[in-house]
């Protein structure tokens, strides 16, 4: 896929996002962020801007955190699925040969 480009603007500044992921996710993407940083700075007594972007990047971290603690296996969780997935691949092999 070719290179897209999105124009943006966040907290007075403008840029473009030059990157090779499809144009609406980008848009996708800095809406989000466009969000977090308008909640980040309901919550701000002093609108600067860097303390607004930095504290909007840390609440996603966080957010992005939280999401992959909720989908990763524990040990054990893990080991089973490995055993499963292998048994599985050993019955399609035995099938198959």
């Amino acid at each position: 896929m070719a290179s897209q480009l999105l124009s943006v603007q966040l907290l007075g500044v403008s840029f473009t996002l030059k990157s090779d992921e499809n144009l609406d996710y980008l848009k996708e993407v800095v809406a989000y962020y466009q969000k977090k940083i308008e909640e980040t700075n309901r919550s701000l007594a002093n609108g600067d801007a860097l303390k607004t972007a930095l504290l909007a990047g840390i609440l996603l971290a966080d957010e992005l955190l939280k999401e992959r603690e909720k989908v990763s296996l524990s040990r054990p969780e893990a080991e089973e699925a490995e055993r499963i997935t292998r048994s599985l691949i050993e019955r399609i092999d035995s099938i198959l040969a």
